[in-house]
């Protein structure tokens, strides 16, 4: 069992952005397995005088209409972040590089080359933003890329959607069909955690060989609709 890393998301209050990154990210890293989880934390909260309550009502309706419930992360208090959990965290990323870069570089100075910048603007369109690009995020870490120098990996222009390819071969095997995933852009680590995921979903069983996820029987159906939900751009091949 890998050790759990963390993720540090931060904005300027702790209440819409930074909030609904790490609770999307940790629902969807638990789905997939992952070792990572996330948390968040604000860089000025004095700043937020309007914000009531514990998140932007905004905010906990989109992760409820996404089916994310999560009672403890959605129900905390805003935070400020301290000196010992930006120690302590594997990854930071502040959510705006105009609006934190100044207030890290102010506060938190000795940090600021570890913090990888995104840029959402606190707008109602900056849930769907976050959403991509933690998918993204979580396609890289997925595939190994965690550990690239933030200032670079922020500097770079959004990553594609990681792909897939799903077929059914039945051709030499005695008519027991497999289904098969393969041209995926991961290392053979993460391709076998992928491996063991879709076996336990399809209940049955299956191997990874020369780069390819084989499960037996026709599980195309529920092996897109998986791959789909953890972010992977599907493509049909065959029948």
């Amino acid at each position: 069992m890998a050790k759990q890393k963390t993720i540090l998301f931060l904005c300027t209050g702790n209440y819409y952005r930074s909030r609904f990154a790490e609770v999307f990210f940790v629902s969807v890293a638990r789905k997939m397995g992952m070792p990572w989880s996330a948390s968040s934390r604000g860089l000025a909260l004095e700043r937020g005088i309007n914000n009531v309550g514990p998140m932007a009502a905004a905010e906990f309706k989109a992760l409820e209409a996404m089916g994310i419930r999560d009672a403890d992360r959605c129900g905390r208090l805003p935070a400020q972040v301290t000196v010992v959990e930006l120690e302590q965290a594997d990854i930071i990323i502040a959510l705006k590089h105009s609006e934190h870069l100044p207030l890290l570089q102010e506060r938190f100075p000795s940090f600021v080359e570890r913090v990888e910048f995104w840029h959402v603007e606190d707008t109602p369109e900056a849930l769907t933003v976050i959403e991509s690009k933690v998918m993204d995020l979580l396609a890289r870490l997925l595939g190994g890329g965690g550990e690239a120098p933030p200032q670079a990996v922020a500097l770079q222009p959004s990553k594609k959607p990681m792909t897939a390819k799903v077929g059914r071969e039945t051709a030499g095997r005695r008519g027991k069909g497999v289904t098969s995933v393969f041209d995926v852009p991961l290392n053979e680590d993460a391709l076998k955690e992928l491996a063991t995921k879709l076996k336990q979903l399809c209940g049955t069983g299956g191997t990874v060989k020369d780069g390819r996820i084989e499960i037996q029987g026709d599980q195309r159906e529920r092996i897109v609709a998986e791959l789909e939900k953890l972010g992977f751009m599907v493509k049909r091949v065959g029948g």
